[in-house]
């Protein structure tokens, strides 16, 4: 009977991890599936602008227009890494926002001032990638322009946790905090990825920036590893 009991209970325990193996493997795809979704709502007005942009510096700026070339290749060679990476460096996500911002910087001109600063402990830390785009172009295609865009970006670790603040000129008063909700890429995309990367250790907030007038600015808290979905 000892024995009979034995065999039942080690049959029953095998069958349990099993069927635990197979949810945690099923809840991993599913993760993996979502995270694709969201990663591939790349913006299609910045790639037709940027194309645009390189067109009409090559007659009488060829070398500018290769180096926008470079950059927008880098952008997209980023981009398209993420979908087999769900979790990068975070100087390989600093890496793709600076490529970006320097396309844009070449469009625009004087018109678009950018910093970007990353605490050289932050760079080897793990990032969801592909994270922090849509912030930042939502601060390009929404900031206040008239006296010249500010863009800023500065990434830091403070114990265990990234911060992350993302400013650029502006306001959010008259509207514009609704069209970031309906950007193709927007905000509901960023909390939905937070979500699934950071269940429960994140922060995420948005607004003007307090007591310094003009200035909008998206603050991010990122405890510890991000879920990968693999």
């Amino acid at each position: 009977m000892g024995w009979s009991l034995g065999y039942f209970w080690i049959h029953a325990e095998i069958g349990k991890r099993s069927e635990h193996r197979h949810a945690t493997a099923a809840e991993a795809e599913a993760l993996r599936a979502e995270l694709e979704e969201l990663r591939l709502q790349l913006d299609p007005h910045f790639l037709f602008n940027a194309l645009n942009g390189v067109a009409e510096e090559i007659p009488e700026h060829p070398a500018a227009a290769l180096a926008m070339l470079r950059d927008l290749t880098a952008y997209l060679r980023h981009s398209l890494d993420g979908i087999n990476q769900t979790v990068v460096t975070v100087e390989a996500e600093v890496g793709g926002l600076a490529a970006y911002l320097r396309v844009q910087k070449a469009r625009f001109g004087d018109r678009l001032k950018t910093r970007l600063h990353t605490d050289p402990d932050a760079v080897s830390r793990r990032i969801a990638s592909f994270l922090l785009q849509p912030l930042v172009e939502n601060a390009v295609k929404h900031g206040r322009r008239d006296n010249g865009l500010d863009v800023s970006v500065d990434v830091r670790l403070t114990g265990d946790a990234l911060h992350i603040e993302i400013e650029n000129t502006g306001t959010l008063e008259n509207g514009t905090k609704s069209r970031l909700r309906r950007s193709g890429i927007g905000l509901e995309n960023v909390r939905r990825r937070l979500a699934l990367h950071y269940p429960g250790r994140h922060q995420f907030t948005i607004g003007d920036r307090v007591g310094e007038e003009g200035k909008v600015v998206a603050m991010l808290v990122l405890e510890g590893e991000p879920c990968s979905g693999s």
